[in-house]
């Protein structure tokens, strides 16, 4: 049986591409689909190829490319060029992306966000050189308590900072909501 994709209603595309078992044809012609909201769900789908995450990081909307920077499918390659998107968002997940380079964890490392920066602070593949740089952070609290917290910083490090962070306080764990809550709280300082 031949069903024509084209004529299907948005709602059943959707669906069709968040199923574990859809055929990568199926994927790949989904990912074409004028619907966001279908490409969307394309590129969260841990089935789709490389080749049409890559087509999607480059997608005109946002929310696509935030699909592909949380797919733990995608490849260094891809989430090293979404390391660069304009979009907090994306730039967050990437950090927040098990899949993401130990490279690219260090370029974000730098992010003028620092609820990105916590985010690399948390990620197993962060490197110890890039955990001592963002243990010297002097304006988030939270960063330096994921340096302490992750495994790969370096003892010496770890140490130091076990010593001059407050005793039982912790972190919170980055959210989409403290990244938008942290421009929304910058512009009450300047009123």
């Amino acid at each position: 049986m031949n069903i024509d994709l084209g004529k299907l209603e948005n709602g059943v595309k959707e669906v069709i591409a968040t199923s574990a078992f859809v055929q990568t044809e199926v994927l790949e012609f989904l990912s074409k689909d004028e619907s966001y909201l279908v490409r969307k769900k394309v590129a969260a789908n841990p089935n789709s190829t490389d080749t049409i995450l890559d087509s999607l990081s480059k997608d005109e909307v946002s929310h696509v490319r935030v699909g592909v920077a949380k797919n733990p499918a995608a490849s260094g390659k891809v989430l090293d060029y979404l390391s660069k998107d304009e979009d907090d968002i994306v730039r967050f997940e990437v950090a927040r992306n098990e899949s993401t380079l130990s490279e690219t964890l260090a370029y974000l490392s730098g992010d003028k966000h620092p609820i990105i920066r916590r985010n690399v602070a948390i990620n197993k593949n962060t490197l110890p050189e890039t955990l001592e740089l963002l243990s010297e952070e002097t304006y988030d609290f939270g960063i330096k308590y994921f340096v302490a917290h992750n495994p790969n910083t370096p003892g010496e490090v770890r140490e130091h900072l076990i010593r001059i962070l407050p005793q039982n306080a912790w972190a919170q764990t980055p959210s989409i909501e403290m990244l938008r809550n942290y421009y929304d709280n910058e512009d009450d300082d300047w009123d």
